[in-house]
């Protein structure tokens, strides 16, 4: 057997066979539903993202938008005062009383009468002088009643509060804060400037403090102020009056330091 020995054994192991081929993998229609599906979410997410940042923008041109859920507190609105000047209308003329002198007699023992001359005259107008108070402005004179349809021949029966304000040197005065308070058939909080009414004059203002005329005693009052909301005068109580002939009040102002 030793010849046998020196015989080469055939190898029987097997050689590794290559693998075959890989066909590329075609996508079934699963895969396909998911992969459109992560794009239509990309595709909201982004139309969302665009939502978000117009929504932003749009609360940061206009922070009072109803859609904004936190908006800021109201501003105060900013008085507006008319550029033009139309043309006043003329109040009637202010009564100058006349002082008339009755005549006397005067008997003598001749019983002759003697007749004294009548002497009328017609007093100046009374100076303004100027008061010691702490205030800029103080009414001047006393409230006047006139009948509205004067200004306002088309509205009715309304009740108004109006006038103006005149420096030192008695030019009237634009752009001072005006308020009317206290109580009427409700509470009353009204602010306006002067100027803004020009049918009373350069300087004029008005309110309107109801739709009927009515009576009270010293109820409602008004009253200048400053910029910064200090007093530029005393409150000027007056009455009112359920009388068309007497529905509109005139109060003026005049600057005494």
């Amino acid at each position: 057997m030793g010849f046998l020995d020196e015989v080469n054994e055939p190898d029987l192991s097997l050689e590794p066979e290559s693998p075959p081929p890989q066909l590329p993998r075609r996508r079934t229609h699963r895969h396909r539903s998911v992969d459109g599906l992560w794009d239509g979410l990309t595709v909201l997410l982004l139309v969302g993202m665009a939502g978000l940042i117009l929504y932003f923008f749009l609360i940061f041109q206009n922070p009072y938008a109803p859609f904004n859920p936190y908006p800021p507190d109201t501003p105060i609105p900013t008085l507006f005062i008319p550029t033009f000047t139309p043309t006043p209308k003329v109040l009637p003329p202010t009564w100058t009383p006349t002082a008339t002198l009755e005549p006397t007699f005067t008997l003598t023992p001749s019983a002759t009468v003697t007749e004294t001359p009548t002497m009328t005259f017609t007093p100046a107008p009374p100076t303004d002088t100027p008061q010691v108070s702490a205030y800029r402005y103080l009414m001047r004179g006393s409230p006047d009643y006139l009948p509205g349809k004067v200004i306002h021949p088309d509205e009715g029966c309304k009740l108004w509060v109006a006038g103006q304000a005149f420096d030192l040197k008695g030019a009237p005065v634009v752009g001072i804060t005006v308020q009317i308070g206290g109580s009427l058939d409700r509470s009353l909080y009204l602010l306006t400037l002067t100027g803004t009414a020009p049918q009373y004059g350069t300087g004029g203002y008005e309110f309107v403090l109801a739709e009927q005329a009515m009576a009270s005693n010293e109820s409602v009052w008004v009253q200048l102020l400053d910029q910064e909301g200090y007093a530029l005068s005393p409150r000027v109580y007056f009455n009112t009056y359920a009388d068309c002939e007497k529905n509109l009040i005139l109060v003026n102002f005049k600057q005494v330091r």
